[in-house]
């Protein structure tokens, strides 16, 4: 069977390509490194912000990416172009009403609202410690009795995000790969939380999760076999990915 090329590398940030100084700058080495015509095109997939993700680059802690994806699938902003992409904010649909999502969350036992920094006209995002499965499928059905759409995303054990059902990590990468004509068979992601379950999951996507992941990612990835459980942590599990993939030698 042949490996189909690399033409596009989506990573998580925060506890992926972040976490490490030192693994981020050779990430970043390695990266430049890369004939600029020939290396995949990159994307920070995220729950930052765009403008966050851009300072990191500004800082030159990160190399510059072709399209952020921010607020866990909920903006997309090509490097290229100013602001947001707004046809892909026309498919989410109007802003959450933030008093409709409290109404449902305020009745849940120990969920709490994150900053108002971490809240975007598409994402609301709580707090909510050690859920199981099955609260998450009753918070689930709150919403739907609330005469609510929504997507929930939980990960780190703690984070609850609120999201459209066209929202979330691996609805916006679809979004640019079909913007793009790139079939998902030459995308790679790299991740290490539940937020990037996602895009692991996506038909024919080859994945890397970095060795530092958590178990409700590693254990959702290692059911399929295209995915590549790295023996490094953060930015340097990424590297060992890509040379997996054939992206670095």
């Amino acid at each position: 069977m042949t490996t189909r090329p690399v033409r596009l590398l989506a990573s998580d940030l925060d506890g992926t390509l972040l976490g490490n100084e030192a693994a981020a700058e050779r990430f970043s080495r390695r990266w430049h490194a890369l004939n600029r015509d020939e290396r995949p095109l990159l994307v920070y997939n995220s729950a930052r912000t765009a403008d966050d993700m851009l300072s990191l680059v500004e800082a030159r802690i990160l190399p510059r990416p072709d399209y952020v994806i921010g607020g866990v699938g909920t903006v997309i902003a090509d490097m290229f172009i100013p602001g947001p992409l707004q046809a892909f904010i026309e498919e989410l649909g109007p802003p959450f009403e933030s008093q409709a999502i409290a109404a449902v969350m305020d009745s849940i036992m120990g969920a709490a609202p994150q900053p108002q920094s971490h809240q975007l006209p598409h994402k609301k995002s709580w707090h909510l410690p050690e859920a199981a499965e099955a609260t998450i499928r009753e918070i689930a059905m709150l919403f739907a009795a609330a005469g609510l759409d929504v997507k929930l995303v939980y990960s780190s054990r703690r984070d609850l995000d609120i999201l459209p059902p066209a929202g979330g990590k691996g609805s916006a990468l679809g979004w640019i790969c079909r913007r793009l004509s790139i079939p998902l068979d030459e995308v790679v992601v790299a991740g290490d939380s539940g937020n990037d379950r996602e895009v692991f999951e996506m038909p024919h996507v080859r994945g890397v999760v970095v060795a530092n992941a958590l178990s409700e990612l590693r254990d959702a990835a290692s059911l399929h076999r295209r995915h590549f459980l790295a023996s490094s942590c953060h930015a340097d599990g990424v590297i060992e990915g890509l040379r997996h993939w054939g992206v670095l030698r």
